[in-house]
């Protein structure tokens, strides 16, 4: 094990030296590319992967940073989805089973967005990689299943739709800086030589490493892998050095929760309850909430959606004068907007009277 340790570390300075060279990628984010590089070597012993997610305009650095990790990630594929079809996409993506896929062009090369993006948050977890193929054994057809768990690196200027895939990715952010000049990237380059040659043929499991206090278990499973590398290289400042984006993702990943459904039934609850300004705790009907949510956020629930929500979240809900309605109390709202992530002036004022003994 220190041996593998060492090829690590040493594979991870050449790595960095490179990306300073090519790149004008910052300390932390040339340790971020590494690690994450590094830990494709683990691959055969996770169920899960993040994908790498390289955003920044144009010359600033991603496509050489590509070039770099696909010298010393595990079983590299470089694909670019330029006239790709989908399932063309599929079948490459099946091809680097357990290996690295190295995406080019990877913001409007296909028609349907939303099924490319199912394919890469399928591909983050081994569970759910799987493709069913429909293949000819000459007289009929048969239904065979393909796995396609791995690694995923991309670099793209449009943000992903799907929310939850945003929360599987690490992100790299590139900047231009035309103080310094750099290095054009070769194959040939000394440190790119070296290190592909310390990486041929790594394997390595990442040991356990402990979750950040303040930081969402969702964010950290997003970082684990490369924590556990960093640990292997003996670098003790990776940990602070990205604490302070682990917290800002724990909060970014609050406030996506409060736009899931749920938390839009709360929230349009807490608008109802405070119309005025001052809260009024009355019976809100199911269609009143329904419609305070279409013309706050566009979503169109249902009555009985927004109920069956309502009482999940922990509202008393009943019927009156002939209509259904929530049944809001303080204590009940508060308790709710905990649950699904709704932060509010309003509800925090509303907590500290709770708190004092105040309606």
């Amino acid at each position: 094990m220190p041996e593998t340790n060492e090829q690590i570390a040493s594979s991870s300075r050449l790595m960095q030296l490179a990306l300073f060279l090519s790149t004008g990628l910052d300390e932390l984010s040339r340790k971020t590319v590494a690690y994450w590089t590094l830990a494709t070597h683990a691959l055969t012993h996770v169920q899960t992967f993040p994908l790498l997610v390289l955003v920044g305009k144009m010359g600033t650095g991603k496509s050489e940073t590509l070039k770099i990790i696909s010298k010393f990630a595990h079983r590299p594929h470089t694909l670019s989805l330029r006239g790709m079809t989908l399932a063309t996409i599929r079948d490459e993506l099946v091809e680097c089973q357990n290996g690295t896929a190295i995406i080019e062009e990877a913001d409007s090369a296909w028609k349907d967005a939303e099924i490319f993006e199912q394919l890469l948050s399928d591909r983050y977890q081994s569970a759910s990689a799987k493709a069913a193929h429909k293949v000819s054994t000459g007289k009929d057809w048969e239904t065979v299943i393909k796995a396609y768990f791995g690694a995923t690196v991309l670099h793209r200027r449009i943000p992903f739709n799907d929310a939850a895939l945003d929360g599987r990715s690490v992100v790299v952010r590139f900047r231009a800086d035309h103080n310094r000049s750099y290095q054009e990237y070769s194959d040939e380059d000394p440190w790119i030589v070296e290190g592909a040659d310390i990486v041929r043929g790594l394997t390595f499991d990442v040991r356990p490493v402990e979750r950040p206090s303040g930081v969402a278990a969702r964010v950290f499973n997003t970082y684990r892998l490369l924590l556990g590398v960093a640990s292997l290289c003996g670098d003790h400042d990776f940990l602070p050095q990205v604490h302070s984006a682990l917290l800002l993702e724990t909060a970014e990943l609050k406030e996506a929760q409060s736009a899931e459904p749920d938390g839009l039934v709360a929230r349009g609850i807490v608008e109802l309850v405070f119309t005025n300004g001052r809260a009024n705790f009355r019976n809100i009907r199911f269609s009143d909430l329904a419609d305070t949510i279409r013309r706050s956020t566009g979503l169109q629930l249902q009555p009985r959606q927004v109920g069956r929500m309502a009482r999940e979240l922990g509202f008393e809900t009943k019927t009156s004068h002939g209509v259904t309605v929530v049944v809001p109390t303080p204590a009940t709202l508060i308790k709710a907007c905990d649950e699904c992530g709704y932060q509010d002036e309003v509800i925090e004022d509303l907590r500290k009277q709770l708190l004092s003994g105040r309606k």
